[in-house]
């Protein structure tokens, strides 16, 4: 099976890359260019609101893009980030998906990408999960509010959020 390329969007950017994954919600499908082989891939934060709450990894496993995926590991945000399978894991380390998506985050640790990976994303947000609509969005794979909110704490994110929500009615 081939993948369908019309909705989704290519990530070049190590920084960006980074940025996407702990996004909180989101979804990237990694395509070898030697075999075309590809796996598409859920990252979710367990804990939006902790700063070190790990992240859960699940790979589709069926045809239903939006409910079809299997537990694979966790990514773990202590001093460190580290991708690990848990008792938990329902993909083995044999896998094909975990060896990609293993190989391909230990890259990422060291900032560096492979040629032969392809890295994509939907057009949606990997923070808030809205559609992504303008050209800088669709590089990075999230939204201008989003993207500018990723190196502050969710409270600060809340704060501004109630700030411009109260700025509106004032008007």
């Amino acid at each position: 099976m081939m993948l369908n390329k019309e909705s989704i969007y290519k990530l070049e950017n190590i920084e960006d890359i980074k940025r996407f994954i702990i996004g909180g919600n989101a979804i990237m499908t990694l395509e070898s260019k030697k075999t075309g082989r590809w796996f598409t891939y859920k990252i979710k934060k367990s804990n939006k609101e902790d700063d070190k709450s790990p992240y859960f990894v699940s790979v589709l496993t069926g045809n239903d893009n939006e409910t079809a995926y299997t537990y694979m590991g966790t990514i773990f945000s202590n001093d460190k980030l580290s991708f690990n399978l848990t008792k938990k894991s329902k993909i083995s380390d044999d896998a094909l998906s975990y060896k990609a998506f293993n190989f391909f985050f230990n890259l990422l640790l060291n900032n560096k990408l492979h040629d032969d990976i392809e890295i994509y994303h939907r057009d949606i947000c990997s923070v808030c999960g809205k559609k992504l609509t303008t050209p800088e969005s669709l590089k990075s794979g999230m939204g201008p509010f989003c993207r500018g909110t990723m190196n502050v704490s969710i409270k600060d994110v809340r704060k501004k959020k109630i700030q411009k929500i109260n700025q509106k009615l004032v008007k």
